[in-house]
């Protein structure tokens, strides 16, 4: 199997991390699991990685012997002792911003291969800060899942994945390097592709990240407002009525970024609504569990957008103000 081999490490252990992690020990590859928590990384090597099907499937079990699990804090020295081939970085943006820097800070003059599934905007030019030696490489996914305890979770949608540089920013970079990098890329296709993902590689990984973050900047936010699943934005006027006019305000940032918006974007945000009907956003499950949200980054890099280009964006201003508010604990 074209899996068989590849070393992968993963930070992350939320529902994406472990989808990926538990199909990856299935096609053959080598996987080590980088979890934020002690607690967890010792869940995952006692019990192992479940994941489970809303289609009826027999869910699939992997034992904690089939892998590597440990705390990120972990993850720069192991490296360094034992690098692998690919690192996946499956942290969503809050995390990915606030524990990152110092995690890989022994990393930064190590040449790594690494790919982001993070959603909105600003982590890729982070990671290059970071680690201006590495290839990063951006990840665009339309998988769906769920984590239901530590080690178990549900895949609750099987979508397509999109593997590409940002800004295609080749013209200085030496042609062994090139030849490197696009070696390592087909590699990680073949992995995933053995994995049992829908994978490719993507010359246009820009469109599909501001395509992605306009979904999510009009989607995420007011299911996480209204508490209600996707399919139940579209359940009345009113709703649609509010959806339309985020939509409309950050085309109009986009116009003025000369960012291309798809002419079928409207009707494809309200596909998504169907398609995903029974889903709750991430930013819902975050805001029902007391977390902080994604939303700096989806609506917040709207915001900046605007800011940049010089003209106003009120209602996306007022909405990453109505998230962050849901975020305070109360006295």
């Amino acid at each position: 199997m074209a899996g068989v081999g590849m070393k992968m490490d993963i930070i992350g252990a939320g529902s994406l991390g472990l989808l990926l992690a538990g199909k990856l020990i299935l096609s053959g590859a080598e996987v080590r699991v980088w979890c934020r928590s002690e607690e967890q990384a010792g869940e995952l090597t006692r019990s192992g990685i479940t994941i489970s099907y809303e289609d009826g499937r027999v869910s699939q079990h992997f034992p904690g012997t089939s892998f590597q699990a440990g705390p990120i804090t972990r993850f720069s020295e192991t490296i360094l002792r034992q690098p692998g081939e690919w690192i996946a970085i499956m942290l969503k943006q809050n995390a990915f911003h606030a524990t990152l820097p110092e995690i890989l800070a022994p990393l930064r003059h190590i040449r790594l291969h690494v790919v982001c599934f993070q959603n909105g905007n600003g982590h890729l030019e982070l990671l290059q800060e970071l680690l201006p030696e590495a290839s990063v490489w951006a990840a665009v996914t339309t998988e769906a899942a769920k984590r239901k305890t530590l080690t178990e979770i549900s895949h609750t949608g099987h979508g397509e994945t999109f593997i590409g540089k940002r800004g295609n920013k080749t013209s200085n970079v030496p042609k062994d390097t090139l030849e490197e990098d696009d070696t390592a890329a087909i590699s990680l296709i073949h992995a995933l592709t053995a994995a049992g993902f829908r994978a490719l590689v993507s010359k246009e990984v820009d469109t599909m990240i501001y395509r992605k973050l306009l979904f999510n900047a009009v989607i995420n936010p007011l299911t996480a407002i209204w508490r209600i699943q996707n399919g139940e934005l579209t359940a009345s006027g009113e709703r649609i009525q509010l959806m339309k006019e985020l939509y409309l305000e950050a085309t109009s940032v986009y116009d003025a970024c000369g960012i291309k918006v798809d002419t079928h974007a409207w009707e494809g945000i309200l596909e998504v609504c169907r398609a995903t009907s029974g889903n709750i956003s991430s930013m819902l499950a975050d805001v029902l569990a007391s977390r902080d949200t994604e939303i700096r980054w989806i609506n917040g890099s709207i915001v900046a957008m605007a800011d940049s280009a010089g003209i106003a964006v009120p209602l996306h201003r007022w909405i990453c103000r109505m998230v962050e508010g849901m975020n305070v604990k109360e006295r």
